[in-house]
Parts: C-alpha cells; structure tokens; sequence
C-alpha cells in the first residue's frame, strides 16, 4: 500500500578502471550519490548499506569511502566479497540499500553506472532506473 512506510531495497553497480584507494573512493561515492538523488534518499531514512566488490577489488572497503566523504556515521555497512565467477564483469562494486519509505518497491530506481550499465537491463525498463 502507498504511503505506509516499509523497508524497500535499492540495487546498484558501478566498475573502476583500477584497483585503488582513489578509483573506489570516486566510482562509491559517485554511485551512492546517484542513488540519493535518484531515489530522494537521506541517511536517516537508511535501515543499511551493503556493498559487494569482485575479488580483483581489495584496495579498501567500499564503506569506508562513503563515511569519509558523506560523513554517514550512523548508517550501519557491510562489505563483502562477489562471487568470482568466470567471464563475469571486473573490477565491480555492488550496492543495495535498504531505506524506510513510502514508495512502492516498484518505485525505487535502480542505478547502474559505467562499466554495469548491462547488469540489469530487465530492471531498468520497468523502473526508471538509471543508466550512466
């Protein structure tokens, strides 16, 4: 039902060129920010954040770059290892958050940025989402 609040999910994915502080810290926080405007997310709102990245990304946790840059210290994060199954896509960082809201799960806009704008074509027809 519209208008009551419920915990509803919100996936994305993005890629970085290389295995870096630097290029985590950018593709994250380019993403996450994406998802914010895309989905009219604020921090207080967050049930939690978890991240996943393939096993070729081991340069830093995808959280920590969040709460450095967007200083969300009380949204809790999880970071975990992707499967690495072969002839899947490198150097990839997924996300979904779960956030309180009285939007629809069929309104919540999925964010697929460089490198995985082909994750999930199926949801980006349907949903809005986004592709960058």
């Amino acid at each position: 039902m519209e208008g009551a609040w419920r915990v509803r999910g919100v996936r994305g994915a993005t890629t970085v060129h290389e295995n870096s502080r630097a290029a985590v810290r950018e593709a994250v926080v380019e993403l996450v920010r994406a998802l914010m405007a895309h989905n009219q997310l604020v921090p207080e709102d967050m049930v939690m954040v978890m991240f996943t990245c393939t096993p070729d990304l081991d340069s830093c946790f995808p959280s920590q770059m969040v709460r450095e840059e967007l200083s969300w210290e009380h949204v809790p994060f999880l970071d975990l290892a992707h499967l690495g199954v072969q002839g899947s896509l490198k150097r990839c960082i997924r996300v979904i958050i779960q956030v309180n809201t009285p939007k629809l799960q069929a309104q919540m806009q999925p964010v697929y940025l460089r490198g995985a704008r082909g994750l999930r074509p199926d949801l980006l027809g349907t949903t809005g989402g986004t592709l960058c």
